[in-house]
């Protein structure tokens, strides 16, 4: 625009300037009287030239650029969510206790209870079906239990699963039913269930042992993405969860010896 500008001066200013030169040398020429007229009508054309200056122009710097820069950072950064899972840890020591609970109930010492003959299965054309299914079980006294078999076919298979279940019982056929008998406990096998609970207490705590391990290592690598205050609290209450249900499987324990040997 500038240069447009000042090439229309400047074309300005040299036909001015020839008209000039010319109306010089008729002055010349002509009477002084009329060149005297002629100035004083005529003056003197005046030119302006223009001054060209050099604008510097500055590209203005953007915030926008440290803006996405700093987005792009926050988008790349992935905030991942902890291994360790305080819920899932509870109830993996929950089901180890349970468990325990289920099967110390199933050690009975001298007394009749249909509870006893809850692990017996029973198998019929290759399947294994549980006794509870096949016939309903009765405490007839004290010392005898009473099962009576819903399909009297399936009488035999019946005998057979409950003198082979481990359970030390020698059942009797009778036309009402099967007759169950359980022993008087000797000391013999008063020491042998007291020593069965007591692997059976071991092996629960060592199922917890290995789950207090497990939380240790996810939070070990969680350690990578929280603060150390954070690990270090969740440690503690994954020692006080061990802590609170190896006292429960030791409670256990004690009541179920006490109970053997009375």
């Amino acid at each position: 625009m500038l240069l447009e500008r000042a090439s229309t001066f400047l074309g300005l200013f040299y036909t001015q300037n020839m008209s000039f030169r010319i109306l010089s040398r008729a002055l010349r020429s002509a009477p002084r009287t009329t060149l005297l007229s002629t100035a004083i009508i005529a003056p003197r054309p005046v030119v302006i030239v223009p001054i060209l200056q050099n604008v510097r122009t500055y590209a203005k710097k953007s915030k926008d650029n440290k803006k996405s820069k700093a987005e792009q950072q926050d988008v790349g950064a992935e905030v991942k969510e902890p291994l360790f899972n305080q819920g899932q840890f509870e109830a993996r020591f929950e089901q180890c206790v349970q468990s325990l609970k289920e099967h110390l109930s199933n050690i009975r010492v001298g007394r009749a209870n249909p509870s006893l003959l809850d692990a017996v299965k029973v198998n019929i054309e290759h399947s294994n079906f549980p006794l509870r299914d096949l016939a309903q079980i009765t405490v007839r006294d004290p010392q005898t239990l009473m099962v009576m078999v819903h399909d009297t076919d399936y009488t035999a298979s019946i005998d057979k699963a409950i003198r082979n279940a481990g359970l030390g019982l020698n059942p009797i056929v009778e036309s009402k039913g099967i007759r169950v008998p359980i022993p008087k406990p000797t000391k013999e096998s008063r020491d042998k269930m007291a020593k069965l609970v007591n692997t059976t207490g071991e092996q629960t705590k060592a199922k917890i042992r290995s789950i207090r391990q497990d939380g240790m290592k996810l939070l070990k690598e969680d350690k990578k993405h929280q603060s150390a205050d954070d690990i270090k609290k969740m440690e503690k209450l994954v020692q006080t969860m061990t802590d609170k249900y190896n006292k429960l499987v030791d409670d256990l324990l004690k009541v179920k010896s006490k109970e053997i040997q009375l």
